[in-house]
């Protein structure tokens, strides 16, 4: 091994060692008594002087003497995932380590003159960080230095502190100082706590008082800047830094004071709205008629209020209740702002479905779905899964987008996921007068943790004091001996309040049902399964020949027979995709759901799955009637699956409001029937939302777009099933030949 060799390894020793030390420094809180929160009283001067250092100017004395230190701070250095016994062990030599730091810091004390300014550079030291602070300075975190306009109100204290603490000083650097000799200085009483502003933060300034730091750490996403060493509180917690101020004797100007009142109305103004249910926001340019049913199109008044929260917020969850409308809000939102080109980040199962309400609410947008066989193209709106983020993440970052939504947000609560790190970057790069909106269903009080990333992605976890501050307060940290544990949830009601104030807008549907039509009916767009794709596309091909061919010549009867087998290998190929969505369900919201589907295959796969209750043509009326009793009855037993031919008429299904259909019949009346056994007589809500799972590609979007024609007809109410069956089948097959014929 060489000389070189043997100075590499000393150097990255060293290195090793001072990343744990800084660590504890950057933690470090003032106090000089063992808190648990950086260095105790004994090693305080020392790691400090060690952190400030940069590690190859380190002495193999400090080096030793750091590594022993840290024995005492195993349970901080876990909290960034580091176990003590995995540092190197440094080479034990002689000498006194904390001289050692001592010197260097004090060698290093420079004042010179840069660009017209005063320019201060040392090592840490108490006395000296809290006199330098005193001429309220800025620090510049690149050079490491302290600088100073070069004026009467600093220049005389500057001179005087030079001497004190034996600074090296420029020619150039003397002789400025020289011309404010005979300035009078106004020595700062000791004791002196302070109260400013800095980019909408709180700065809460003081000499060390074990009993403030105590109070000061209760307050909400408090945070130790170690550099200035000050304490740092976001906005939202402007009562709490006021009430402290007021009892501590904190001196701050008049505008300190006024600022505070202004963000406390704010504060309590976005609460009140994150739950608005109107709004005076008027929404012009959206579209106005439905594609395919020919409805007139508007937002209801709620989501009109949701609008204005994201228009006002920038950078927000939209995270209403599931059936509310989350996608046309956050279209809207990004419509009002002008906010384009957008990027949709959402499940791969759900990309159809943003497709079809771009194309309805924004006509005039350019819309464009980016998948493993098309990469990314410049467009009005850019749609993208989830699963190949990571892998266009460079392409996405050259667009320039002006906007990000991400749908199902709980998909990127894994910080550590590609998806998630992708996300993190794409978002950092929208400008700070975009959008960026977290859609999600899902209650946040479950695993508040699951909301780290998510605040980061929209860049709000600042407001909570940083992600540790964040898991430390609402996520009942717990250190087992071997690591931390965030899986619990304290502060409930605060974090709730905390969201509120600052980037949460949910309504529930108990909430807005009064501005909910009777029944509301909303589409899923999804994909079958890879097998049943290849199957369905064969059989259709065929099907289309057959009815090119000899179709119009033949009965209704074979017509029908081979339009069923279609919608068999749909309903079989959308099993997993609604698996998918009732588990999303279930996870958001504690109400239960009744699932509708037509062959005992999906019905039988469906009801294996959650718990077994069905309603289907081969149970016996017993079986049924205790699959609803125990529905009706058993608040643990929260889905039922029911044939829509067996269980679509005669039963009463009360306790759920939630109604989907994996598969679809042939007339509304069927459809009306089925939604009816949960809006009716009993029925407590006063809205029944029934979901509708559609396969992309297949018959499933023709026959849901005939069946919504008919609903529009008023004859359709009055006409026999068969005759409607027969129209719908017939409207259908010239479909299907007129795209044989194209």
């Amino acid at each position: 091994m060489t000389d070189t060799d043997i100075i590499m390894t000393k150097q990255q020793i060293k290195e090793e060692i001072h990343n744990a030390v800084m660590f504890i420094a950057d933690n470090c809180d003032g106090a000089e008594s063992q808190d648990g929160v950086g260095f105790n009283g004994s090693d305080t001067k020392f790691g400090n002087r060690a952190a400030e250092m940069e590690p190859e100017e380190w002495s193999d004395a400090m080096c030793w003497e750091a590594y022993q230190m840290l024995a005492k701070y195993g349970t901080q250095l876990a909290k960034d995932g580091l176990n003590y016994s995995d540092l190197p062990v440094p080479e034990r030599v002689g000498g006194d380590g904390r001289d050692d730091a001592r010197q260097a810091s004090y060698e290093r004390k420079t004042l010179k003159v840069v660009d017209d300014e005063f320019v201060l550079k040392f090592k840490y030291e108490a006395g000296l960080i809290r006199r330098v602070k005193k001429l309220k300075g800025q620090w510049k975190q690149n050079s490491k230095t302290w600088t100073f306009p070069i004026h009467e109100d600093v220049g005389g204290e500057l001179r005087n502190l030079a001497f004190d603490y034996g600074f090296v000083v420029t020619e150039e650097a003397q002789e400025a100082l020289d011309r404010f000799k005979d300035v009078e200085v106004e020595e700062r009483p000791e004791g002196l706590r302070s109260l400013s502003l800095r980019d909408e933060s709180f700065i809460l300034d003081f000499d060390y008082d074990a009993d403030l730091v105590y109070a000061v750490k209760t307050l909400t996403g408090r945070k130790w800047d170690s550099k200035e060493k000050v304490w740092v509180v976001p906005k939202v917690a402007c009562d709490q830094v006021m009430m402290l101020a007021r009892t501590w004797g904190f001196e701050h100007d008049k505008n300190v004071f006024l600022e505070a009142l202004r963000m406390s109305d704010e504060a309590r103004l976005r609460e009140e709205a994150s739950s608005a249910e109107t709004s005076k926001l008027k929404i012009e340019g959206l579209g106005a008629i439905h594609p395919k049913t020919g409805e007139k199109l508007e937002l209801r008044p709620f989501q009109v209020a949701g609008v204005a929260y994201a228009i006002d917020v920038k950078k927000c969850f939209i995270a209403d209740e599931m059936g509310l409308g989350k996608t046309v809000q956050s279209l809207a939102a990004v419509h009002m702002e002008k906010a384009f080109p957008l990027l949709v980040v959402c499940p791969a199962t759900l990309k159809s479905n943003w497709e079809r309400e771009v194309r309805m609410w924004l006509p005039e947008k350019t819309v464009h779905v980016v998948d493993n066989k098309v990469g990314v193209k410049n467009s009005d709106v850019v749609i993208i899964n989830y699963d190949i983020l990571d892998k266009q993440q460079e392409e996405l970052m050259k667009v320039g987008f002006q906007a990000l939504v991400f749908d199902e947000s709980h998909y990127a609560k894994n910080s550590t996921a590609k998806r998630t790190k992708a996300l993190k970057k794409i978002a950092k790069a929208i400008p700070e007068n975009g959008m960026v909106l977290a859609l999600t269903g899902t209650p946040v009080l479950n695993r508040p943790v699951e909301l780290v990333s998510q605040l980061e992605i929209l860049g709000r976890i600042e407001d909570f004091g940083g992600s540790w501050n964040f898991r430390k307060r609402y996520c009942d940290a717990k250190h087992d001996g071997f690591g931390w544990n965030f899986g619990g949830a304290s502060n409930t009601s605060e974090l709730n309040n905390m969201l509120r104030q600052t980037c949460y807008v949910r309504r529930q549907k108990e909430d807005v049902l009064k501005e909910l039509p009777t029944k509301a009916r909303y589409t899923i767009e999804t994909q079958l399964s890879r097998v049943s794709a290849k199957e369905y596309k064969a059989v259709e091909n065929d099907t289309i020949v057959w009815l090119a061919e000899e179709g119009r010549h033949s009965s209704m009867a074979d017509a029908l027979a081979k339009l069923m087998v279609l919608k068999r290998i749909a309903g079989e190929g959308k099993v997993e995709a609604a698996c998918e969505w009732i588990d999303t369900f279930l996870d958001s919201t504690d109400r239960k759901l009744v699932v509708f589907a037509h062959h005992r295959s999906v019905v039988n796969a469906l009801a294996e799955k959650y718990g077994g209750l069905r309603v289907s043509g081969s149970d016996t009326m017993k079986a049924r009637q205790a699959s609803i009793d125990l529905f009706q009855n058993d608040p643990n037993s929260r889905v039922i699956v029911l044939n829509t031919k067996a269980g679509g008429v005669g039963i009463t299904l009360t306790a759920a409001s939630d109604v989907l259909f994996v598969e679809q019949g042939w007339t509304p009346a069927e459809h009306d029937q089925a939604e009816d056994r949960c809006h009716r007589i009993g029925q407590d809500a006063e809205s029944v939302s029934a979901f509708y799972l559609l396969a992309e590609q297949t018959i499933d979007d023709d026959i849901y777009e005939l069946i919504a024609k008919k609903r529009l007809v008023v004859d359709a109410v009055t006409d026999g099933e068969a005759e409607v069956t027969e129209s719908v089948m017939n409207e259908l097959i010239g479909k299907l030949v007129k795209r044989a014929n194209d």
